[in-house]
């Protein structure tokens, strides 16, 4: 599956960037950030007492029948699928790992074109396939389904990205090994995240930070091309508990794609419920309709709908199927995947909840039988 192909990494010609400061700068210099909407609302103390002493409580116990529920595949990337050229092929990886594979197609702005390029670029998000989401592998959330494959079992991969330095969405030892790798991908990660890809070492020439709507163009020499832009998430960060206290140092980021239109949500939030406040009154997010508007809509997204249970906790950083489905529709996405789900423990729904409730939000909203969908850990799907 090896490939001589070598990704190139320049400025795009359009720019999505800000010209003034941006509102989620906590200072002037850009250094911390903050999420400048109300639909979001910091964790105060009760948040802190429910983490610290209540969820190792209340988390669902794994079913006995969890193999059946929720099948694991060898990943076979769409090898083994009858796929045209100008298919993008999409392979959950369990949680919100996400393989995409975009259209092996000629780029027109490509100087010296190949007629047939032997694949797309290849974009690996939020990658993480340790045993546990924790800065250690003896505590901390455990996988309750087996990872589909390991990095030595990936193809070669062009770029990975990440949405925010969270365990469950940066893991150390998996980026280790894919910086390993005869050729190791090019990272992109939000801005203030340089220290930490840094200390794990992914060199400077590899290190791609972008800010909210700040973008980069990916291309293989006379192949495919595509634009990686950085776009708005409602969410927080942090690698420390103490993290928790002070403003955010590094910034957490949804990302679009453009070749084929793909956005990926990463982790993010979409109102905070406050007691004793109806939902139908609780502030929503603007930054979904904002990136819809910008990109003239999306093929396809991936959208977060696990870890929502605990609303006062959660909602202001995590979607519940419902808040995935009103994602969906602001983003003018035309289908969309659902993870971050299915792989940990981080919420109290149950496990099969999140596809379940998703199902029935995507048919109450009055949308197609197909249009927001989820599949099985290790599945490739064609859009």
């Amino acid at each position: 599956m090896a490939s001589s192909l070598r990704v190139k990494v320049t400025a795009p010609f359009r720019s999505h960037a800000a010209k003034e400061r941006p509102a989620h700068w906590a200072n002037e210099q850009g250094t911390t950030f903050k999420n400048p909407w109300p639909s979001f609302r910091a964790h105060d103390w009760q948040d802190q007492y429910y983490i610290v002493f209540q969820w190792s409580k209340r988390i669902p116990k794994i079913p006995d029948d969890i193999a059946t529920l929720l099948p694991v595949a060898k990943p076979t990337w769409g090898l083994d699928a009858d796929a045209s050229r100008d298919s993008m092929k999409v392979t959950w990886l369990g949680h919100a790992t996400v393989l995409l594979e975009m259209p092996a197609r000629t780029s027109i702005n490509s100087e010296d074109p190949l007629p047939n390029p032997p694949r797309g670029i290849r974009i690996l998000f939020d990658p993480i396939f340790s045993e546990r989401c924790s800065p250690v592998q003896f505590a901390g959330p455990k996988r309750i389904t087996p990872s589909p494959c390991q990095v030595p079992d990936l193809p070669e991969i062009d770029a990975v990205v990440f949405s925010h330095d969270h365990f469950d969405h940066l893991d150390a030892n998996t980026l280790r090994a894919l910086l390993a790798r005869p050729h190791p991908p090019h990272v992109f990660a939000p801005a203030g995240n340089a220290p930490t890809l840094h200390a794990l070492g992914v060199p400077a020439a590899r290190c791609h930070i972008l800010d909210w709507w700040e973008s980069r163009r990916l291309d293989l020499p006379g192949g495919p091309a595509v634009d990686l832009t950085c776009t708005p998430a409602q969410h927080n960060s942090g690698r420390a508990f103490s993290d928790r206290f002070f403003d955010a140092r590094t910034l957490w980021a949804s990302w679009a794609v453009e070749e084929v239109i793909a956005y990926f949500g990463g982790d993010t939030g979409y109102r905070a419920t406050r007691d004793g406040v109806p939902e139908a009154d609780t502030p929503s997010c603007p930054a979904f309709a904002e990136i819809g508007a910008r990109f003239g809509g999306f093929d396809v997204a991936f959208l977060p709908i696990g870890a929502y249970k605990a609303p006062r906790f959660m909602s202001p950083v995590h979607c519940s199927p419902r808040d995935s489905v009103q994602v969906f529709r602001a983003l003018g996405a035309k289908r969309a995947l659902g993870i971050h789900w299915g792989t940990f423990i981080l919420g109290e729904e149950g496990i099969m909840d999140p596809p379940r409730e998703v199902k029935e939000e995507a048919a109450e909203a009055g949308l197609e039988e197909d249009a927001f969908t989820t599949c099985g850990i290790g599945e490739t799907l064609l859009f």
